[in-house]
């Protein structure tokens, strides 16, 4: 067919030559025409498919087929949980960039039951020691891909409840706590919940070594000769309730050292439970009726620096006519002048501690606990 119409052309140009420019002219240009045709009907095919491609999103079979892997290695990927090899994981998450492949977070939270949140219960986050505690427990939370919600209580126990439901009605993944009140019968122990600070029955807990913390500080008052001791906090209230808070054992260690020590006549001042921000002017009150004591243990580093704002008012030298410790570390009081004697307790490995009860909770084992281990941080107050 193709060797009739080459001789036809021959024919039609020897003998009409004029005709065979008019056919094959005409001819060209419909078949530039149809050949424009053909390309950009191809053209729009291609972006046709690759517009599909797009809509049509890749799924987590998509990225275990590329991968060479099970859809459940994908999974353990996505969701940080259980083991998976390093080279393995490093190509999952190259594929699943690649493909461009986003987990639907609402069928993962419906599915897993999980939407990657914990709540932080505490009474007040305007407290020196639990921001910095506060921080910590973001960080590595954050780094585990989970979130955190601040449930700032300000010590109302209408609060603690409401949060406590959360747990309950799945709206977060797992609580910390931290309270002074009497939430006990609240608790849900079946659901992961650590305590910070504070017994409950068949609940996991941190806490730093509060007895150590006392040890120590009687012995730095001991060393330096004081006799006439004071120690100031608001724990003891807590003898009388029912919460049970082991921050006690700061005091019970500091009066078993020093009576054992010979110290008797130890001194103790209560400030309202449950009141983080005591006025200097409370304080003065508080301190007037002891006008000759020489050392003072604070429960904390923000009671020591009140304490010690109170003393300079009176005309006492800190720390060569009353030597005073705090606790928590005094890393926060630079700008007072002079930094703060006081028992260190590592917010960072405190947080560390409460994500790991986190992570290991067995509602059948709830009996845990990590205490911290504490330390004379050193200042120039006592």
């Amino acid at each position: 067919m193709i060797l009739n119409f080459i001789i036809l052309s021959i024919k039609i140009k020897l003998i009409r030559p004029n005709i065979y420019t008019y056919f094959f002219g005409t001819l060209n240009k419909e078949l530039r025409h149809i050949e424009f045709t053909i390309v950009f009907f191809y053209k729009c095919v291609k972006i046709k498919e690759k517009m599909e491609s797009v809509m049509i999103m890749a799924n987590i079979k998509d990225v275990a087929k590329k991968a060479g892997c099970g859809i459940a290695t994908v999974s353990r990927v996505i969701n940080k949980s259980g083991y998976v090899k390093k080279e393995t994981r490093e190509k999952v998450e190259s594929i699943i960039k690649e493909l461009g492949y986003q987990p639907n977070e609402i069928a993962r939270s419906m599915t897993k039951q999980k939407n990657n949140i914990v709540g932080f219960i505490l009474p007040n986050s305007k407290h020196i020691f639990f921001g910095e505690l506060l921080y910590h427990v973001e960080e590595e939370l954050f780094d585990l891909g989970y979130k955190l919600m601040l449930c700032n209580s300000s010590e109302k126990i209408e609060k603690e409840i409401l949060y406590l439901d959360m747990l309950k009605n799945n709206r977060v993944d797992a609580l910390i706590l931290l309270t002074n009140n009497d939430v006990e019968k609240y608790l849900n122990k079946k659901l992961p919940i650590v305590s910070f600070d504070r017994y409950f029955d068949n609940v996991p807990y941190v806490a730093s070594d509060n007895y150590m913390g006392g040890v120590l500080a009687a012995k730095r008052l001991l060393k330096h000769g004081c006799k006439k001791i004071m120690f100031v906090g608001d724990d003891a209230q807590g003898e009388y309730t029912e919460v049970k808070t082991d921050v006690s054992r700061r005091r019970m260690a500091f009066f078993e050292t020093l009576k054992a020590n010979n110290i008797d006549n130890i001194i103790n001042i209560e400030y309202p439970l449950k009141n983080y921000f005591v006025t200097v002017e409370q304080f003065s009150q508080l301190l007037k009726p002891y006008p000759d004591v020489d050392g003072i243990f604070c429960i904390s580093d923000f009671v020591a620096y009140t304490v010690i704002k109170v003393l300079e008012a009176r005309g006492k030298r800190v720390p060569e006519d009353v030597k005073v410790i705090g606790y928590d570390g005094g890393r926060t009081f630079y700008n007072f002048g002079k930094k703060i004697t006081s028992i260190n307790q590592d917010s960072k490995s405190i947080a560390k501690g409460i994500i790991k009860l986190l992570l290991e909770f067995d509602p059948n084992n709830p009996e845990k606990k990590i205490i911290i281990p504490v330390e004379i941080s050193e200042g120039e107050t006592a």
